[in-house]
């Protein structure tokens, strides 16, 4: 696959053309073996991956072909006796043995990029089938190994093959383990053997144990096998009460159900993943599923079960387990955000007080109310507030990050640790907007005092004021702000030191992209400016140019980054998918050769070396005719005024060499 390159300062932007339209896409946290960073995109028909970068598979030579088979024999041309078997000494067919696998081989050193065109290739694309189309992938945040996240509390086969659930819209959630190598071409061209093509498992929840409807999201994480809990599940309906804002949180009593035992293998080696998914039936249903994790595989018994079953008040715009990892309690964590502007945490490990069922929700935030665009008067038990677009874990887990419908955006602090933090649920303790449009701003914020000047505050009872006010009355205020697509995304980069992650931020709010490099320092800015300070703090800076082609964003993912990048402030590059088009926005550096540097710094040491030289030998009266050259070179080639050292303290002035 080659890509369409557009470049514009710094800005580059690769645009790779799909065969399908692609609904969802996103990078993989984990590298292959030959160093390829894997992009996973869900299509019309399956998945698609991509390997990027990395050491390039080796050119195989083609396979010899096989000799031609002679033709068969015409019917009485040969004198044979036909004899007939009897049934006792018939053999079944045996089954056919598919050859196993080809193993890749790559090359030994990466490949080398052009310096016109520095951007890694696709070293291996394939597409896995599935009959049907994949709307939503999820990814599980694995971190690499290091003192303060020891491997033995990753599981091993994260570190063996690629692991993601997708929700597709046959109503499955299917969890799919394909190994982190790219295949060689072989594999590509070798016959289906029914069950793998490319060695992949997949796990499929079938739709009596899921969803009656298409799955709307779905997230994935993994927790340890001692944090099994057996019992009822528990089905929760959520009320609440959106006038109060520190109204608790209540449920309708429970329906009684046939106790269900968690979806666990028992070949597990110690961990098992937790995969959540949730639908808009029933008013909003989630589900949670435990598998056992195995050192290469995903294993489930039959028959597939949901751990926990939960009835949401509203159905959920976004869920997504804490971004913090096992063994840290709240990695368990479920963040579950609606349409409505609530935002709710759930653990379902949490104890409950009744029956000791396990599973509860143990925290919840509002958004605030909507703005009146209209001087109608409504009453306000109809106001509604501000609806949530997307929301995502930041701080380690500590906090919640939503984009609200509006534009604006804002950072909840779950253990009120920030540095700006509020006792009131629905207040941001960091909060700014995006979204360039003049109607979007106009209708975020309240009218201006000039405005609400210019109109009287009589307005006359007309047929058409009458018809206003009544379905004011009746139907409520109408929304001042109309939610538009956008999303956001949090990728980190674990510190060395025990201080805190660094944290990158991009928001995409229609056809918009906005990033923010580092988030800790944007919210120690924050706090500043708000004590007084005037030091200026990093914004958002808005991503221009994308190609995007008439096509709107589905979705936005961040590349992995190193630590020497980070600490010079390069943005990461970015993964937008839009359309039938993948785009990889990256920014170009000129990065400085050591090598070429260092021959540099040598060069023109040996150049004032040799300078000195002459100069002590013209001083003496030794100086050759060579010498005298190589002076008035340097002379010329410094200006015309020049002035040569004979000695100390005589000088000798050459006057337009």
């Amino acid at each position: 696959m080659q890509p369409i390159i557009a470049t514009k300062g710094k800005a580059t932007h690769l645009r790779y053309e799909l065969p399908q339209r692609a609904h969802a896409s996103a990078v993989y946290p984990v590298k292959a073996p030959n160093g390829s960073t894997i992009i996973l995109s869900g299509s019309e028909h399956g998945v698609g991956i991509l390997w990027r970068g990395g050491r390039p598979l080796k050119l195989s030579a083609p396979a010899p072909k096989a000799p031609a088979k002679a033709p068969p024999k015409v019917n009485g041309t040969k004198d044979a006796i036909m004899i007939i078997d009897s049934d006792d000494d018939y053999e079944p067919p045996k089954a056919v043995s598919h050859p196993p696998l080809p193993k890749a081989e790559f090359d030994d050193d990466e490949e080398e990029l052009d310096p016109d065109r520095p951007y890694p290739s696709i070293v291996q694309h394939l597409r896995l089938p599935l009959n049907t189309e994949v709307l939503h992938i999820a990814v599980p945040q694995v971190p690499a190994p290091s003192e303060l996240q020891p491997g033995q509390t990753i599981p091993r086969v994260f570190k063996e093959k690629i692991v993601f659930a997708v929700a597709c819209t046959d109503y499955t959630v299917r969890i799919i383990t394909l190994p982190l190598s790219p295949p060689p071409n072989a594999a590509k061209e070798r016959p289906s053997t029914g069950k793998s093509l490319y060695g992949e498992e997949v796990v499929k929840i079938p739709t009596y144990a899921g969803h009656q409807t298409v799955p709307a999201g779905v997230s994935m994480t993994w927790t340890s096998q001692s944090e099994r809990t057996n019992g009822e599940d528990p089905e929760d309906e959520m009320e609440v009460d959106q006038d109060t804002a520190t109204a608790p949180l209540r449920r309708s009593p429970r329906k009684k159900q046939a106790p269900s035992q968690p979806t666990v293998s028992k070949d597990t080696k110690g961990f098992e993943l937790l995969v959540a998914s949730h639908s808009p039936e029933l008013g909003g249903l989630l589900k949670i599923w435990r598998f056992g994790l195995t050192d290469t595989s995903v294993k489930a018994t039959n028959p597939i079960s949901p751990y926990q079953t939960v009835t949401l008040a509203k159905p959920a715009a976004k869920i997504a387990f804490n971004t913090a990892h096992y063994p840290k309690k709240r990695h368990s964590q479920l963040l579950v955000a609606d349409s409505a502007g609530v935002a709710r945490i759930y653990d379902p490990f949490a104890p409950r007080k009744r029956n000791g069922v396990s599973g509860a929700f143990i925290a919840l935030f509002r958004t605030r109310f909507e703005n009146v665009k209209s001087n109608v008067p409504y009453p306000p038990t109809l106001a509604s507030r501000k609806p949530i677009i997307d929301a995502a874990w930041v701080s380690g887990g500590h906090g919640i990050l939503a984009l609200l419908a509006d534009g604006e955006w804002g950072i909840w602090d779950v253990q009120q640790e920030g540095p700006k933090s509020s006792t009131d649920p629905s207040a941001f303790s960091v909060r700014n907007f995006v979204g360039t449009s003049e109607s979007d701003k106009s209708s975020s914020g309240a009218s201006s005092p000039k405005s609400r000047s210019n109109r009287s505050s009589l307005v006359p009872m007309t047929p058409n004021t009458r018809r206003r006010t009544q379905e004011v009355l009746f139907q409520g205020n109408p929304s001042s702000s109309i939610p538009t697509r956008g999303g956001v995304s949090v990728a980190s980069l674990a510190s060395t030191n025990g201080d805190a992650a660094l944290e990158s931020v991009v928001i995409w709010y229609g056809k918009e992209v906005y990033r923010l490099n580092d988030l800790v320092k944007y919210r120690a800015r924050a706090a500043a400016s708000n004590a007084g300070s005037s030091l200026p703090g990093p914004g958002l800076s808005q991503v221009q140019d994308i190609p995007l082609l008439g096509e709107s964003i589905v979705s936005v993912s961040q590349f992995d980054t190193t630590k020497k990048e980070a600490q010079m402030a390069v943005p990461r590059s970015l993964l937008l998918s839009a359309g039938y088009r993948l785009i990889i926005s990256t920014v170009t550096n000129q990065v400085v050769d050591r090598d070429a540097s260092t021959a540099s710094t040598k060069e023109l040491g040996e150049e004032e070396s040799t300078r000195r030289t002459d100069q002590a030998l013209l001083a003496r009266g030794e100086l050759g005719l060579e010498g005298m050259s190589r002076l008035l070179d340097n002379m010329t080639g410094s200006g015309p005024n020049n002035i040569l050292t004979l000695g100390n303290p005589r000088k000798v002035l050459f006057e337009g060499l």
